[in-house]
């Protein structure tokens, strides 16, 4: 699979839909109880850095090559304020 053909931030929407459709698919699937965490929620945890770093590296295209990476940055920030929202209101 070829995924020049892509742009930038098709990839990036593709990133955080994909991640996210699977942890909700782990949520439903490996429910958890008292001993052992539930999968999704716990993918959901894990995607804050992942994110970070995914962006991190991005930012690094931005500033050390020719292309702009400046819509890409605006997904992860939507996508990152939309992520706290969520586990700020998983946690009540």
């Amino acid at each position: 699979m070829n995924l020049n053909k892509f742009s930038k931030e098709t990839l990036t929407i593709v990133f955080y839909v994909v991640y996210i459709a699977i942890s909700y698919l782990f949520y439903l699937l490996f429910p958890g109880d008292a001993k052992t965490p539930n999968f999704g929620k716990l993918m959901m945890f894990l995607l804050v850095p992942i994110a970070f770093a995914y962006a991190c590296v991005q930012i690094y295209k931005h500033f050390n090559s020719d292309k702009s990476y400046f819509k890409c940055l605006l997904i992860h920030t939507v996508a990152w304020f939309s992520i706290v929202t969520f586990l700020t209101n998983l946690k009540q």
